[in-house]
This record gives structure tokens, sequence and C-alpha cells, in this order.
């Protein structure tokens, strides 16, 4: 047998030497075979044989999405795929990510089905084009389909000129609620961005992209795991102690873009993202964000003095209400910063217009000749 283990599957005796096999399927990967529980820790495991490639979705942080179906029901699903060489380790996300993923049942929350494994859909494709061809192995996580995108409404002309608060806040009040829901079950998201905001044909918001998730915790975490331009400024000057206050931030950036019809931030470096940070909410400083002088990069930047908060500037032409849920958000100390919790009872949510419902939302997420 190879020493190489597939991921999620624990090599065993052969299906000659085993005892009592009432719960234990026999499977063969590469002429190897694998004592597989019936009832698997991510569920019951399945090969990617089982199901047909319809499409490439994209390419996330942590490997290839593509939307397939299952050959025997016919059931649509997405594929995240996470590709390893024989010889490398699983990576350390994974198991992470399937036992979080698994644990979380909640309405605005990607679904998690299950795990897959086998050779890689696009095996062939690769071989073509690769010089030294190494054996490909490839486990997946398999997810509900989810046929709308959040970045494809910011990415849309027509859309952008249609999104008006009614579809705002049905968005934000989904994602907040989301997000209170990981929050209270001790689980930072940690790469919140419009990519990783799903829709449902129903419209219904999945928050997806959990490849970073992680519990809190008291201990030292990775320093700076977001997107950039959705990077809350703890982690920008280096903080390793954060919390779900991050994430708020992160959805904070999200609900400007909607507002503003573009991205908040759009950066290239750090130091210009810190730049653009100063330039809208001021010099970072004890007063502001007591504990400020004590992070790991706060001495890397040369930050200049700008003692005034722009924000209500920037977004003159919103609601007060809005303007006023934005200052929440959008705080330098991490512990005075608005809580999932608490954005689902502001005032925004409560003035009219009041948020349309989900199945409104689909008519501004389809293209238009799907409409």
């Amino acid at each position: 047998m190879s020493d190489g283990s597939i991921p999620g599957i624990n090599p065993g005796p052969s299906a000659d030497s085993a005892g009592n096999t009432q719960d234990i399927e026999v499977m063969t990967f590469h002429g190897d075979q694998y004592m597989i529980p019936a009832l698997h820790v991510f569920g019951k495991c399945h090969l990617i044989s089982e199901f047909e490639k319809i499409s490439f979705i994209g390419e996330g942080s942590f490997g290839a999405v593509y939307k397939a179906k299952e050959k025997q029901t016919s059931k649509i699903v997405a594929l995240k795929k996470l590709k390893f060489q024989k010889e490398e380790s699983i990576p350390r996300s994974f198991p992470r990510e399937a036992n979080i993923l698994q644990t979380l049942k909640h309405d605005n929350v990607i679904k998690f089905l299950g795990v897959a494994v086998g050779r890689s859909f696009d095996r062939n494709h690769r071989q073509a084009f690769l010089v030294v061809i190494y054996e490909i192995f490839v486990t997946y996580i398999i997810l509900e389909f989810c046929p709308y995108e959040l970045s494809k409404v910011t990415d849309d002309e027509l859309a952008r000129i249609e999104i008006n608060h009614a579809h705002i806040k049905c968005i934000m009040y989904q994602l907040f609620y989301g997000l209170k829901y990981l929050h209270e079950n001790f689980i930072l998201h940690r790469d919140l961005n419009v990519n990783n905001i799903l829709f449902t044909e129903n419209g219904i918001l999945r928050i997806a992209g959990f490849g970073n998730c992680r519990p809190t915790s008291k201990d030292d975490l990775t320093p700076n795991p977001v997107s950039r331009g959705y990077s809350a400024p703890e982690l920008l000057f280096g903080a390793t102690k954060y919390s779900t206050a991050i994430d708020i931030w992160s959805a904070g950036c999200i609900f400007a873009e909607l507002l503003l019809k573009r991205p908040l931030f759009k950066s290239d470096s750090d130091n210009n993202m810190i730049s653009k940070l100063v330039d809208l909410l001021g010099s970072p400083n004890e007063t502001r964000w007591p504990g400020f002088s004590h992070l790991p990069l706060t001495e890397k930047y040369e930050l200049r003095a700008q003692p005034y908060n722009r924000l209500t500037f920037k977004f003159n032409n919103q609601p007060p209400t809005c303007i006023a849920l934005l200052h929440k958000i959008f705080l330098y100390d991490p512990n005075r910063r608005i809580t999932a919790g608490k954005c689902l009872v502001n005032s925004y949510f409560i003035d009219r217009p009041t948020a349309c419902t989900p199945e409104s939302l689909v008519a501004l997420l389809k293209k238009p000749d799907e409409i």
C-alpha cells in the first residue's frame, strides 16, 4: 500500500482480513483498499467519479470551485477542490474548515454536504502542460450550489444602477444575522468579502468561503488573514490577538461597497491601505484606540497627522441612520466596534424604506439574459 493517505480516509486492512463489515465500506484508490465507515466523520465519503462536472465557477484562496451534478440523484452541488501531491500533507485548513462547516446550521451560512476524493476533474488538461507529471490526488468539500454571487452585483453596471436601500437592507440584515450566529458559536470567519457572499435561487444569503475560518481563541492567531480591502486596522498593524470585531469591519466594507457602488478601500499594498484609512478616519492614536502604540507594526508606518473623521462627508448622500451605523462599524478600537446583534436592531433597518424580501433580490442578482 502507498504511504500517502487520502484526506478523510484512514488506510485499513484489506476486505479479506476485515471482520464485521456491517458499517464498513471498502473503497479502492489507485490499487489500495481503504476501510471507510459508512457514516464518515465528515458525512459519507464520496468518490469524485460519482459527480459530473458542469462548469468551472472560480478560483478561491484555497482552491478551485466547480458546479457539478451528482449522477445518481441529479442534484446540483458545488465542489471546492483542495489539490495536493501524493507526497504532500493535507492543508491544515481542510479538517478545520470541514469540522466547523458540518456543525453550522443556519439559513445564512453555506450548507456542508460532505467530502469527495479521487482524481482531479482537470487531470488530463493539467498533464498536457506539465513537464514532470505527478500523481494528482484531490479532496473536494461538497457544498450546496448557490447560483448568485454578491460580487456580480457590485461588478455589473446595470445592477449598480438599480440597487437601492431596500435591497441593501435585505442583504446586510441577512449578513449580520449570519454573523451573529457565527460569533455566538465562537467562530471567526476571517475572510468576508463580496466574493464570499452567495445567494440561493430564492434570494437567501449564504456566507461562504470558510477556508480561513477558525474558533475564537485567546492564543495568538495568524496576522492579517483577510483580503486587504476588507481588512480591519488591527490586522493591518500586525495584531495576533483579535476578535469577532474583524468580521464586523469586513461586513462594513461590504455595506459601504453597496452604498458607493464601488469598493471603499482598493489598494495594492498595506502601506497604501493604511494611508487610505487615515484619509477617511483620521490618524489612529491612543485616544481613539487605547493600546494602539503597542501593536507590532505601529512603528513600521509613518502616519501623517490627520485629525478629522470624514465618514459623514464620504457618505453625505445617505440617510442619517445609515451614516450613524457606519460610524459604529468603522471604529479603530475593536472593543468599541458594534456587534452583529446590535446591528440587527439598529435604526437603519427600522427606518423606511424597509428591507425588501429575499425573493425581490433575485431580479437584481440575475444576469439580464436570465430574467
